[in-house]
């Protein structure tokens, strides 16, 4: 025992001096992390940009992997642990409870893991073929429900962004506001335009989130390069598995491209200015969409008109049954005539005003059909609902 003793000694203090190592070295992540400056990272989804700029900085992707794994490795193991101790004698009742607490569980870890994770959950909140109906009800809280933060940030930001104070552009906002909706990127507040008096929704996005969602995004996409990876070599090379067109990351940069798009609200303004132009004449006054203020609109400022109403999902049924038809007529016009579409048509974007109109609001995911032609699109439409091969 005496002969193992001093070897083990050894080990033993090699591994707390290396422990203690890359403690100090990760120490100052945070601090690296914040110099970057934000023109240091491209404003359009460009992968290898993007890891060109992590990649001179180790420490943070390093210390951040490990700030995910310390969130997400619980969660996960509480699952596994689930899926080891169910049995087809558990009540259903008992099944019920577990998955509405794992559910909530994975709608606080998104939150806590920040935007880019909270988008991936809003992307899942429309799959109910993916999760079961628990998990899709809490995911689709993170569409409008999301944390805000303090509105002394926001005015902070509002003027870097303006070149003036709020205040000389917006009455009834200051550092006692609220903002009435806090989603995944920004947060919004109701107020007036100064000069005009005209009531408008103010759109202010999160602080800091070019770096964070690209951090977060490069090191998803360096998952998903391992993923394929591990398919090609080990489950194709090794076990035989069907040789398939590897798509994770193509997948990855799909959801990450339109993430990044979401970062700029000019995009946004655009897209509700084409939506206004295209789609709206279509519709004969059934369907609105609010209008902007160009000249208070910034990359991280969106001002809209504010919309009078409710949530479509949350008025009366003769008011959902009247304008479901409205809506499949919305929807099948932009697609199959003007070969643009809002892609994010969740509860919270779909509201009835005041004229008992359809209004479209929430323009930052938005998608056009690529060498669009209506007549393919119309076919291909016809054979899926008829089950044709």
């Amino acid at each position: 025992m005496r002969r193992l003793a001093r070897p083990l000694a050894r080990v033993g203090a090699a591994s707390a001096a290396g422990a203690a190592g890359v403690a100090l070295w990760l120490r100052g992540a945070r601090e690296e992390y914040l110099a970057i400056e934000e023109d240091a990272l491209p404003h359009k989804y460009v992968p290898s940009e993007i890891a060109a700029v992590w990649r001179e900085h180790p420490r943070c992707a390093i210390a951040r992997t490990l700030e995910i794994g310390a969130v997400a490795l619980p969660f996960v193991v509480r699952l596994a642990l689930d899926a080891a101790t169910a049995s087809a004698d558990t009540p259903a009742e008992e099944r019920e409870e577990r998955y509405r607490t794992r559910a909530t569980e994975l709608r606080h870890l998104l939150v806590d893991l920040g935007p880019a994770f909270i988008k991936s959950g809003q992307m899942l909140s429309i799959r109910p073929d993916l999760l079961p109906p628990a998990a899709v009800y809490e995911l689709q809280k993170l569409c409008d429900a999301v944390p805000s933060y303090p509105t002394a940030d926001a005015l902070r930001l509002i003027q870097s962004e303006l070149g003036v104070p709020a205040s000389e552009v917006f009455t009834g906002l200051d550092e006692s506001s609220l903002p009435i909706a806090a989603a995944s990127l920004g947060q919004v507040y109701r107020c007036r335009m100064r000069e005009s008096g005209e009531e408008v929704a103010l759109k202010v996005q999160r602080p800091d989130m070019i770096r964070a969602v690209s951090l977060d995004l490069y090191l998803a996409r360096r998952y998903m390069q391992a993923v394929e990876w591990f398919k090609t070599n080990v489950l194709t090379g090794v076990f035989g598995a069907a040789d398939r067109t590897p798509f994770d990351v193509a997948l990855l940069d799909t959801f990450a491209r339109a993430s990044y798009l979401e970062l700029d609200y000019r995009e946004e303004a655009r897209n509700l200015l084409r939506f206004t132009e295209e789609l709206v004449p279509l519709l004969g006054g059934r369907v609105y969409v609010p209008w902007h203020s160009a000249a208070a609109t910034r990359r991280k400022v969106l001002v809209t008109e504010w919309i009078e109403g409710e949530q479509l999902a949350r008025s009366p049924p003769e008011v959902i049954s009247a304008l479901t038809a409205v809506g499949v007529d919305c929807f099948l016009t932009q697609l199959l005539h003007v070969g643009f579409f809002h892609s994010d048509p969740h509860p919270g974007n779909l509201l009835v005003d005041r004229q008992g109109r359809l209004v479209l609001i929430d323009f930052g995911l938005c998608a056009e059909i690529a060498q669009f032609d209506a007549r393919q699109l119309t076919s291909a439409i016809v054979h899926l609902t008829r089950g044709e091969p």
